[in-house]
């Protein structure tokens, strides 16, 4: 049963809460995002202006703090294994249009872009802008995320505005959603690239 103070997450928190137990977890990890930056790649700033404005939250508003606590320590996680000695492969496959919105502001867009510039730095982190040049792709169907855990097997979460939703026991869906993420990250501008000029423009 929903939590009635929870007046605008009206979802079942129970795939968020099994997220959080498979993701630290995860040898590898693909995201596909067409239309914001990934939350595990995401600054606290933001993450506030864009879970406030999709949906609908005050800056004041206790439930948006919460929501945005618990981006913030998956990324916080997530940062932290990246510098550890057996670091997380994650490969990241980004909309063009996502880097070029400005969200809450230039100051919160420009700390963003320059966060997604330092993680790209990272060995073991992939990431690929899909020019608008390149047309029609598959990450345009929807966001996804897929965690696969050193024994192989792996998890694919679609994340909703009214329902989450992590699916554990389809390795073949697993696997293609992985193989959509790593073809586009292959085809895909490299991130840096594309950034650098973003920046400097």
């Amino acid at each position: 049963m929903a939590d009635a103070t929870r007046t605008h997450d009206v979802r079942d928190p129970a795939p968020f809460d099994r997220l959080t137990k498979v993701e630290p977890q995860a040898a590898q990890i693909f995201l596909n995002q067409p239309l914001f930056f990934p939350g595990l790649l995401q600054t606290r700033a933001y993450a506030t202006a864009m879970i406030s404005s999709v949906v609908g939250l005050e800056l004041d508003s206790p439930e948006l703090h919460d929501r945005v606590d618990a981006r913030a320590q998956r990324a916080e996680t997530l940062h932290a294994r990246l510098q550890s000695d057996a670091p997380p492969h994650i490969w990241a496959a980004i909309d063009e249009g996502v880097v070029r919105r400005v969200v809450g502001g230039a100051a919160v867009w420009q700390e963003q872009l320059n966060h997604l510039v330092a993680m790209a730095k990272f060995d073991t982190v992939h990431l690929a802008i899909i020019p608008f040049d390149h047309g029609a792709h598959p990450g345009l169907g929807g966001s996804f995320e897929v965690h696969e855990l050193p024994n192989g097997d792996a998890s694919v979460f679609f994340e909703g505005a009214y329902a989450d939703e992590l699916i554990e026991t389809d390795q073949d869906l697993a696997r293609r959603h992985r193989g959509k993420v790593q073809r586009m990250v292959e085809s895909g501008v490299d991130a840096r690239e594309l950034l650098a000029t973003i920046t400097a423009g």
